[in-house]
């Protein structure tokens, strides 16, 4: 996400010093708020001398300082004692890049404006989402649009004439306020950027004297004489270039932009910015003029909608040519309904096939340089329209500025995730310098906002560009505090790996390189397994052993694979018993083979083991065990316990001597028999 700070000034009471006057009241944790408190508080974010001190109308203004801006909302206001002459001015402040002019006159109508000073809790304003803002401001940019054909022509083509004479001075214009934005709005369609200062205004001022004043500045009427030596060229209805072609030029191209709107100028604008007269008089060179006026270069495109005009026309080159330079210029909307009328299944597709390659190109070029939300349904048109993935990788290779994608830049950003969208092949992610402007926190939030919808995307930008981001910036705190404010990408990395164990750890070792260097600390370790608990999956936990940095960094990883082990086969280890996490057994450094402490003593014998029951006690339905011993353990005969005398025998005496009687006996019985049967026999 790109935050945009809010800063809300306001008029504040005598301090301790005996300082009173506008100064931030409240502000959303800006890391430059002194900066801005010293760029605003004394000069835009107090009123000066407005002509009418009942008129409560608010002034828009845009500022750009170096390497941050602002918008600026200036609401008069009184104090606690109901004295007038003070302003409650809303900033919204920035990167140059993103908070542009366009921006800032699409916000004129923003709802989230303050109206009065917070009070208590409330004084403490949030950060805001920059895509929100653009949200909201190609609604009210598209609303000055509207009103910019309200504007008397002789205004706006003193003001054309002037700026096109000068491009790169600064312009005072003497108008009504409800026609400075709708002005601006206006200039910005025609002229396109130029050299030098970007375009910044501020929409209702009473002087337009003072440090650091805007590209333009809007006055409701001539400002007071003054002994500031000022250098602005001021443009009021009756004042005339001085150069005569000026006018004729100036006002064709009013005519041009009241009649067909902003779209028709963007066919015929210079592609590069205008730096002088020179550039301007090229471009009117370029401009075909009939009887006085500018033809708009609409050619007949009736040949991509009209069948019986297809049969007849749609082979000629010359009309190949020309929509293929003109097409990208049409309304989105239109350029829409065309591609989808050239579908790949679409009879005349098959039949033309190089006008339907045609049909795709420009309307790739158009969706990829109108990098706003009103393009999304060409966007869904090329989409479905399947274009060859060569045609999505030209068309981007195109939109690609010097030094490669910044992703902090929403346009960036978008131009990346339409291409992304219309099918554009991840190798060209793998190009030298497409993402080297990007920094490595931004390339987190990338893969956690779109790892599941461009899963092969995200792997490239990781494999190839996190670790040597995070490197060459040596942001890694701040990609740590990224990784584990989106949940250590877990569930993105599953939708990449897709059950790939190898791909899996791949992209775990190098967020663990990003977010801690080549070797993972005891204390690291530590806070990752207690954020990622038993739902570190297996590569992670593979790819953390291998950046251990010693055999302590490594215990609370190779515990958790352990408890994740014992948890899959079955075992419970929530019930009380499961041991806090620590390191492993300290082992002393003077003598490795001596342990720490002192071995526990062996448990003594028990004099009285138990024996097992007789067969005859055992339950009769249950059959007595087979303890049949181990082969490889011998049968040894029982020990009698030490000091304990040998139990008595049959006839009491011992178990010996009884046997011995026994078999003594037997053998006289024997004896006897055999005797008895010679003695019987003989008779």
């Amino acid at each position: 996400m790109t935050t945009v700070h809010q800063i809300l000034f306001g008029w504040a009471e005598r301090d301790r010093e005996g300082n009173a006057g506008v100064r931030p009241v409240a502000h959303s944790g800006a890391p430059t708020i002194d900066r801005w408190a010293g760029r605003l508080e004394y000069v835009w974010a107090a009123r000066e001398g407005a002509h009418d001190d009942t008129d409560d109308t608010a002034s828009l203004v845009h500022l750009v300082f170096e390497d941050e801006a602002a918008v600026l909302r200036k609401l008069p206001a009184r104090n606690v004692h109901g004295r007038g002459g003070a302003t409650l001015t809303h900033a919204l402040v920035g990167d140059p890049r993103t908070i542009d002019a366009r921006l800032a006159l699409g916000l004129h109508d923003w709802d989230g404006w303050r109206e009065t000073e917070p009070a208590g809790a409330s004084a403490v304003l949030d950060p805001l989402d920059l895509a929100d803002l653009s949200e909201a401001a190609a609604t009210g940019l598209a609303g000055l649009r509207e009103r910019a054909a309200g504007i008397p022509p002789e205004q706006l083509t003193a003001l054309l004439g002037r700026v096109l004479g000068e491009p790169a001075a600064d312009f005072t214009v003497i108008t009504r306020p409800s026609l400075a934005l709708p002005m601006m709005t206006a200039l910005l369609d025609i002229v396109g950027p130029v050299t030098g200062r970007p375009w910044t205004f501020a929409g209702r001022e009473s002087t337009d004297v003072g440090g650091h004043q805007p590209r333009v500045v809007f006055l409701t009427a001539p400002p007071p004489p003054s002994y500031y030596v000022n250098r602005r060229l001021r443009v009021e209805p009756a004042t005339v270039p001085p150069d005569p072609d000026g006018p004729r030029f100036a006002g064709q191209l009013t005519e041009l932009y009241l009649s067909c709107g902003h779209t028709a100028l963007a066919r015929i604008r210079p592609q590069h910015p205008l730096a002088g007269a020179d550039d301007v008089a090229a471009w009117q060179r370029s401009v075909p003029v009939v009887d006085g006026r500018i033809a708009e270069p609409r050619l007949d495109l009736d040949v991509l909608v009209d069948d019986e005009l297809l049969g007849t026309r749609g082979h000629l080159p010359t009309v190949h040519t020309r929509l293929a330079a003109e097409l990208c210029y049409e309304p989105v909307d239109w350029l829409a309904a065309v591609v989808r009328r050239w579908g790949p299944d679409e009879l005349r597709a098959v039949r033309h096939p190089d006008l339907r390659d045609i049909v795709l190109k420009g309307a790739l070029r158009s969706c990829l340089g109108v990098l706003e939300p009103a393009a999304d349904p060409l966007v869904e048109a090329i989409a479905a329209a399947r274009p060859e993935p060569r045609t999505v990788a030209a068309a981007f290779r195109r939109r690609l500025p010097d030094g490669g994608l910044d992703l902090i830049d929403p346009q960036h950003l978008r131009l990346l995730v339409v291409a992304l969208s219309l099918g554009l092949m991840d190798s060209e992610l793998d190009r030298p310098e497409t993402l080297a402007a990007t920094p490595a926190t931004v390339l987190v939030d990338f893969v956690a906002d779109y790892g599941h919808r461009f899963p092969d995307a995200a792997y490239v930008v990781l494999r190839r560009w996190l670790g040597a981001a995070a490197d060459r910036q040596d942001g890694h705190a701040d990609v740590t505090h990224v990784w584990y404010e989106n949940d250590l990408l877990l569930s993105q990395v599953e939708r990449i790996a897709d059950h790939d164990p190898v791909k899996e750890r791949e992209c775990y070792r190098v967020l663990l390189s990003a977010a801690y260097g080549p070797s993972l600390s005891t204390a690291d370790a530590t806070a990752l397994m207690r954020h990622a608990g038993d739902r570190a999956p297996s590569g992670l936990l593979a790819a953390a052993l291998e950046r251990a940095a010693d055999d302590s960094a490594e215990w609370p990883i190779r515990k958790e694979a352990s408890d994740r082990y014992l948890r899959e086969e079955g075992h419970r280890l929530d019930n009380g018993t499961r041991r806090p996490t620590a390191g492993p057994p300290a082992v002393s450094t003077d003598n490795a083979s001596r342990p720490t402490t002192a071995p526990a003593p062996a448990p003594a014998p028990n004099p009285y083991p138990r024996q097992p029951p007789p067969a005859a006690e055992q339950a009769p339905d249950r059959p007595a065990p087979h303890l049949a011993p181990h082969p490889a353990i011998e049968p040894r005969p029982p020990v009698r316990p030490p000091g304990r005398p040998e139990e008595p025998g049959l006839f009491g005496r011992s178990d010996g001597t009884a046997f011995i009687l026994v078999l003594a006996a037997a053998i006289v019985l024997i004896l006897l028999a055999v005797a008895y049967i010679l003695l019987t026999s003989r008779t």
